[in-house]
């Protein structure tokens, strides 16, 4: 036993609390997700990469959101084997790309190749169809669920997908629910009817883009009042937000500091009227400019 005031006693009271501090979300499945994920797009596949993922370990983070797409599950499995920490401490998602749904040995060639590239347990927590490709998800999501059979999936779920989409998935005769709908959630592109669709059919929401960082809206003047008046950063207000919407929040930083500060989310609650300004961000006009720019990308797949 370690003494807690020697260095290796006094890290694991650490780790201890920031497990204690990482709540989590009751999937279909009854399984715990942890709501507070960390996001691998653009994190590099090198040394740099794993030292970012190695020290958003050390702020707390075990849940880590990456794709076949980003390039960089080698990098993921390389960082956390080196941690030290079992691979049951974590929870690791990925997604299969666009151009690997063409048949169902396609499918099944892109997923292993995925859990061969991380090399950490030989599985994935949870595996997602990055974006419903039309006319192959559904047998995409088939050969999924075969996959999941086999243990190298524990969860299965899905990314991009509209209701309609959603329920094509199951009309085609899917026998696994998808665990989670992971789409671009945040006060600046908020959009009520989908998320409250999938949460009232009990799939978690994954919001990815929760930080939504372009066009300067950490700079937003509403973000900046509620910011002091809670003694929060603006991007703790959105992610805090994220959180009382019952949704996995997805961020990313290659700052150690803000990584801390990104989970530093359970000091503060936003109030009713808040919740109501944030949501407010988002205008009809940006949902329909959204919505049109998914289909024309689905249309072109």
């Amino acid at each position: 036993p370690h003494s807690p005031h020697s260095n290796s006693g006094r890290r694991r009271l650490e780790e201890t609390a920031l497990m204690a501090a990482d709540p989590s979300l009751r999937s279909s499945s009854g399984s715990p997700i942890p709501q507070l994920a960390f996001g691998l797009y653009k994190v590099p596949a090198d040394e740099e990469g794993e030292r970012i993922i190695r020290n958003a370990v050390k702020a707390g983070y075990r849940h880590f959101d990456t794709a076949s797409y980003y390039g960089n599950e080698g990098t993921l499995g390389r960082a956390l084997r080196r941690t030290g920490l079992p691979r049951e401490d974590f929870f690791l998602v990925s997604k299969i790309w666009n151009e690997d749904q063409k048949d169902r040995a396609s499918v099944r060639q892109s997923v292993l190749g995925s859990v061969e590239e991380l090399d950490f347990g030989g599985y994935f927590d949870l595996f997602l169809i990055h974006w419903p490709v039309p006319g192959r998800f559904v047998e995409t999501y088939k050969e999924l669920e075969l996959i999941r059979e086999e243990g190298k999936l524990r969860h299965l779920g899905i990314s991009n997908f509209s209701p309609a989409e959603y329920e094509e998935l199951l009309a085609g005769g899917a026998t696994v629910k998808p665990a989670v709908n992971q789409f671009e959630v945040s006060p600046f592109m908020y959009r009520p009817g989908d998320v409250e669709y999938f949460q009232l059919r009990d799939v978690l929401v994954s919001a990815s883009k929760s930080l939504h960082r372009a066009g300067g809206c950490l700079a937003d003047p509403l973000l900046g009042r509620l910011s002091r008046e809670h003694s929060a950063t603006p991007a703790q207000v959105m992610l805090r937000w994220g959180v009382q919407k019952g949704l996995v929040v997805v961020s990313k930083t290659s700052h150690e500091g803000r990584m801390r500060e990104n989970r530093a989310l359970f000091g503060f609650s936003l109030s009713d009227e808040d919740m109501r300004s944030l949501d407010s961000l988002t205008t009809d006009e940006d949902i329909d400019k959204r919505t049109k720019l998914e289909i024309e990308r689905k249309r072109q797949m």
